[in-house]
């Protein structure tokens, strides 16, 4: 994100292959029709082995974002950004590996849509994330001046948009069998969203005469299929401003 974004083009984050194929057995078959039996065979694994990976259905439906979670704090502790950027391109992270993983995100989402206590849980995920940003800044930011609050508000909007436009991009699912070719322009206005919004909140965060950092340029990119590394780079070039 600019004052936010990612500097990593394409950072794809594939999702796990038995959670893929456990939450797409979920979403064809329905949740409460499918045994952990037929769940783990799906995911190529013994009853056994199931529970001790993922402890339950609800569990496998979340097991993404245990890993993005662990994912976004590490970025947000080996980041070098200011802070308020660091965690607009931690949200883009997130944002991006739902773009890499369309088939799983629109699975699950459309699990979540049909049944209550999986909606419930996705609430309780969205606050860690929201928690996640906000240990960042208050370690981050100067401790005078009533910080921290603000501090709340501004992690809070930060998941807030980047979900408003993750619901956009879930419901506004192509055709089968063709890709969202409006997938890098979602990324980039989220990424312009999230620059605002870091604007905004600066002053207010890091004292009047903060100065926005420069902006990196955002590339994000999404293949189709297996693609080999003169494929990226092409992909890449041909998605530089």
């Amino acid at each position: 994100m600019t004052s936010s974004p990612s500097n990593h083009p394409a950072d794809g984050h594939p999702a796990d292959g038995p959670v893929a194929a456990a939450i797409g057995l979920l979403a064809n078959k329905g949740f409460d029709a499918t045994s952990v039996e037929e769940l783990a065979e799906a995911s190529g694994m013994s009853r056994s082995t199931f529970f001790r990976r993922f402890g339950s259905k609800e569990d496998v439906v979340f097991a993404d974002h245990e890993r993005i979670l662990a994912q976004v704090n590490q970025r947000l502790a080996e980041s070098r950004l200011e802070p308020l950027a660091a965690v607009a391109e931690a949200a883009m992270l997130v944002f991006e590996h739902h773009l890499q993983n369309p088939a799983t995100s629109r699975a699950r989402h459309g699990l979540l849509q049909a049944v209550p206590a999986l909606r419930d849980r996705e609430l309780v995920t969205s606050h860690r994330y929201e928690r996640a940003f906000l240990h960042y800044l208050n370690d981050k930011l100067p401790r005078d001046g009533g910080r921290e609050y603000k501090a709340v508000a501004f992690a809070a909007a930060v998941v807030a948009v980047h979900n408003a436009f993750l619901r956009d991009w879930l419901r506004a699912a192509p055709a089968a069998g063709q890709a969202d070719s409006g997938d890098r322009k979602r990324a980039a206005a989220l990424a312009a969203e999230l620059q605002a919004l870091s604007e905004t909140f600066r002053p207010a965060l890091l004292g009047a005469g903060a100065a926005a950092p420069l902006a990196p340029t955002v590339v994000v990119t999404v293949l189709s299929g297996a693609a080999d590394k003169d494929a990226v780079a092409q992909a890449v070039r041909d998605a530089l401003p």
